[in-house]
């Protein structure tokens, strides 16, 4: 099967996103179909509202030959970019993954109502965690959470005592300032921080920066994570952390809520199957 994934950033952009398509796209492969993407790495387009979108969608014309010769078409999140070719060629099998929210609380309606129509157009969709069917007022067709690559049966019982690792982005709408906030009256802990963003200077202060390293040695070794995502706490949990949050909205107070309560059902999911979900899907 030929299918196209379009999506705003790829591998190697770091991202809970951009991990989801690498491994989907890496498990479709080896089942012998062929993945074709488009991100923003290919189109290039200036970052303008309107005159952005309106480039966006004259490159995806230009470039129609790869809608062409696809099979299917899965969108990741920015259905928006796709909407005119799905009447252009409404025969052509059309689905959508929702990732999360946008970062921003309360929801702009805007982002409700793309979110709605993205639903409405699609042929079926899967959201990662059904906090979004309703916060944006939609119903997907399958809910997942996220995977590990593999269940860890190590023993992993020897952790550093007051160590924390913190795993995902170094942005606002993570919680990350109302953790360091928390830091500053629990100074008695060792913070190593994996990951990059915009507050990386303010992490500077509590512990150390590392970048986008690969997180298996630290979360091994770490008693605490404060994971920034779904994505993120199921590997921290896969390793026996304990986990920290820091919900700063109504909002991620339900994203929590919602993982911690499935942990149990989901703990052993694989992206082996995930990607039987996505073929499942698209049948």
């Amino acid at each position: 099967m030929k299918i196209l994934f379009i999506a705003k950033y790829i591998n190697p952009h770091i991202g809970g996103v951009e991990k989801h398509i690498q491994k989907i796209t890496n498990n479709l492969c080896f089942r012998d179909n062929k993945i074709k993407t488009i991100s923003e790495k290919n189109i290039n387009y200036p970052h303008i509202k309107i005159l952005g979108l309106l480039y966006i969608w004259f490159w995806l014309f230009k470039n129609r030959k790869k809608i062409l010769e696809s099979d299917i078409v899965h969108i990741h999140d920015v259905f928006i970019w796709y909407l005119p070719f799905k009447f252009l060629y409404p025969k052509k099998p059309v689905f959508t993954t929702f990732h999360g929210w946008e970062g921003k609380y309360p929801i702009p309606f805007i982002n409700i109502f793309q979110k709605k129509i993205a639903n409405k157009l699609s042929l079926k969709t899967i959201s990662v965690g059904d906090y979004i069917n309703k916060w944006y007022g939609i119903k997907s067709n399958i809910i997942v959470y996220g995977a590990v690559d593999k269940i860890n049966t190590e023993a992993t019982n020897h952790k550093a005592p007051n160590t924390i690792v913190y795993l995902g982005r170094l942005e606002k709408d993570t919680g990350l300032l109302e953790f360091l906030n928390w830091l500053k009256i629990h100074p008695n802990y060792k913070i190593t921080f994996l990951g990059e963003g915009n507050l990386k200077g303010k992490c500077k202060e509590y512990g150390k920066i590392l970048g986008n390293k690969n997180p298996k040695k630290y979360l091994q070794e770490s008693e605490y994570c404060v994971p920034s995502g779904y994505l993120s706490y199921l590997e921290a949990r896969n390793f026996n952390c304990k986990i920290m949050t820091f919900p700063n909205n109504p909002l991620k107070i339900n994203y929590w809520d919602e993982i911690q309560k499935n942990y149990s059902k989901i703990k052993n999911v694989t992206w082996s199957d995930i990607t039987d979900i996505y073929l499942k899907l698209w049948d």
